[in-house]
């Protein structure tokens, strides 16, 4: 890529990977270095050394992948899981060993055996394939520095700042600390890379392929970073940042989101920790309509009691207040794994033992724990409780047993509205039984059209078929829907789709009463809510649920709906 010059400031370009405009010092990646020649690592020594690596580079990838989940990621996460799978190939372990045992240094065994996959992968003219290899490379040099005990991360900079490297391996962007890390600059990389993929699911702005980037730009010294065009310009002139003072603040939109013809919509947040919380209450959303109980888990190798789970909902509360926040109930299993809660693995992991299904069958106990917090909050916040991965109707009475024991615990009756989510299809089709059990559906779009249509949604050769405007979903939405009003219930969603401006006005055609969608599109949404007609979205919802296609509903949407 090329420079230009205007002044004292410089202009380098590269590739915008992932949108935003940000001005920060530049912070100069300290690659970890791998010191020593390895003899230690050799024989009988090199081999156990290498089984403990493995262990601690998948429960260090499992962190990663949870915290990405957390945040709403779960697609990304899958690159992570996707190399902790890597890692449990006999083909690495036994073709290490076998060459350690004939005298190779354990890190050297390593690079040697998966050298022939990474070439093969890369030879390979998908994009998919290439971008699978540097995967495995990032593999093995996590397991190199796990054999010689170096981090994977640097320490992190004093202030918020840009970073600058010569790459960055998709593990080491999914460990990024955003509170100081407010976008990245790399001399390598591609747009389509999964480092760039993470970049725009945690929100940072990236440009990559920069030439000569590492040796243009000094530490401390002030950049300007376009992630939507490409650039990085070195001490930029006031003039240029006048516009970019730093990380775009939100958009704040307070005002009820109502239709034109006078129908109210909801707009809350999905929200992983008290950050998100606080980004949610400045962008005006009307509660949280999703906070994902993970985040009071993450960063420990031991469960949080019962008090510091209580501190750390008041303090997410409160910054909501006087708003209502909806609390779902730990969300992980065999393919949402937590370092703390370790769990038998499981030959199908999407259809095992997760969300409540792991805490009525394995952990009743943190259920308990997390119950008697919730109702602690409930007295003096309108909390919400949400249950996932819900099947069936008996489910939904044995935690509803388990919450009137929490509630003789404490000896306490707050109100509180209880819900849960609908993402597994045996729910939605008796959604008329557990609408009697409940207050509340939230529709989890994202699982829901995983299972609805047998497609795993982190595979890249599936894609096609995780379309959220798809009639066969719109169809179980809209069952869901009359099911959940026909005994005065109100229905949520908290997937991707409540972020779909094309995928709104079915919503609300299909009688959805609240979108939870991620922060920075709060006003966005509010405003396309206003610029509808929910009568005039009724009527091309119902013509969308004959169509054999999501993009037949789409051309619809594109003749029929008025949108801003």
């Amino acid at each position: 890529m090329t420079s230009t010059s205007s002044l004292s400031q410089v202009k380098l370009h590269g590739i915008a990977a992932a949108p935003g405009q940000v001005v920060a010092p530049a912070w100069r990646w300290a690659e970890s270095r791998v010191h020593g020649s390895g003899t230690d690592l050799t024989g009988e020594t090199g081999i156990n050394r290498l089984q403990i690596a493995i262990r601690d580079v998948k429960a260090a990838l499992a962190t990663k992948a949870t915290g990405l989940q957390a945040r709403g990621a779960a697609a990304e996460a899958g690159i992570l899981q996707a190399q902790a799978l890597m890692l449990d190939d006999p083909a690495l372990l036994d073709g290490a060993s076998s060459l350690i045992r004939k005298g190779r240094p354990a890190d050297a065994a390593v690079a040697e055996t998966m050298a022939p996959f990474a070439e093969m992968l890369r030879a390979s003219d998908d994009e998919v394939f290439k971008a699978r290899a540097a995967d495995l490379e990032d593999v093995v040099e996590q397991l190199r520095r796990a054999l010689h005990g170096v981090s994977d991360m640097p320490p992190p900079p004093a202030t918020p700042s840009i970073v600058v490297a010569r790459d960055l391996a998709p593990s080491q962007t999914a460990g990024l600390d955003r509170t100081l890390v407010v976008g990245f600059a790399t001399e390598q990389g591609t747009a389509t890379a999964h480092t760039a993929i993470l970049a725009r699911a945690l929100g940072l702005p990236a440009v990559v392929g920069i030439a000569g980037l590492v040796d243009a730009v000094a530490d401390g010294q002030s950049v300007l970073l376009d992630g939507d065009r490409g650039t990085l310009v070195i001490d930029p002139s006031p003039g240029s940042v006048a516009h970019v003072a730093g990380p775009k603040p939100l958009v704040t939109d307070a005002a009820p989101a109502v239709t034109k013809d006078g129908r109210r919509i909801d707009v809350g947040c999905n929200a992983a920790n008290l950050e998100d919380a606080q980004r949610a209450a400045a962008a005006g959303a009307d509660g949280i309509g999703l906070l994902r109980s993970e985040f009071l888990f993450l960063g420990s190798d031991r469960l949080p009691t019962e008090e510091e789970q209580v501190a750390m909902l008041e303090q997410v509360m409160a910054a909501m207040a006087p708003r209502p926040v909806i609390l779902r109930t730990l969300d992980v299993g065999a393919d949402k794994p937590l370092p703390a809660l370790p769990q038998p693995a499981e030959a199908n992991p999407a259809l095992g033992v997760r969300g409540l299904r792991l805490q009525l069958l394995r952990r009743p106990e943190l259920l308990m724990d997390q119950l008697r917090a919730a109702l602690r909050i409930a007295a003096g916040y309108p909390l919400r409780l949400m249950f996932p991965m819900v099947s069936t109707v008996d489910e939904v009475r044995q935690v509803k047993l388990l919450l009137e024991k929490a509630r003789r615990e404490l000896n306490a009756s707050p109100r509180m509205e209880v819900g849960i989510m609908v993402e597994v299809p045996a729910a939605a089709v008796t959604a008329d039984v557990l609408a009697k059990e409940v207050d509340f559906f939230s529709l989890g779009t994202n699982d829901l059209t995983q299972y609805l249509f047998a497609a795993d949604r982190t595979n890249p050769d599936l894609a096609s078929l995780a379309d959220s405007l798809h009639p066969a979903l719109l169809r179980v939405i809209d069952q869901v829907v009359r099911a959940a009003h026909s005994e005065g219930r109100w229905v949520g969603v908290c997937g991707e789709m409540a972020s779909d401006l094309g995928a709104v006005p079915f919503l609300i055609g299909l009688g959805v009463d609240e979108l939870s969608v991620h922060p920075p599109l709060v006003a966005r949404i509010k405003a396309s809510v206003r610029g509808l007609d929910a009568a005039e979205c009724a009527r091309v919802a119902t013509a969308a649920l004959q169509l054999d296609s999501g993009t037949a509903v789409r051309r619809l949407v594109d003749h029929s709906v008025s949108k801003t």
